[in-house]
């Protein structure tokens, strides 16, 4: 999805849009950018030119840790079956 990131020199972003919008004219800074599935934007490097945007995978939610954490104990359950010679 293309997203509008408005930003200063420093990097600090003011405003992201995605959707419609109209690219700014004059003395601002802005990226017009594809935010990749599972990513978030995390900030601007302003040490390059032009400047590029930094992306972060976007942080598990707590029911995808549970669900996460619930399988990893269905495993280890089987495991623990298979050893003692039982079934689950």
């Amino acid at each position: 999805m293309k997203t509008l990131i408005i930003y200063d020199n420093t990097g600090y972003i003011y405003m992201t849009m995605s959707g419609t919008y109209n690219l700014p004219q004059g003395g601002i800074q802005f990226l017009e950018v594809e935010v990749p599935v599972g990513k978030q934007l995390k900030g601007i490097d302003t040490t390059v030119t032009p400047n590029v945007s930094i992306f972060e995978d976007i942080p598990l939610s707590e029911t995808e840790i549970l669900k996460q954490k619930v399988e990893e104990q269905e495993l280890a359950l089987i495991e623990l079956a298979s050893l003692i010679g039982g079934t689950v």
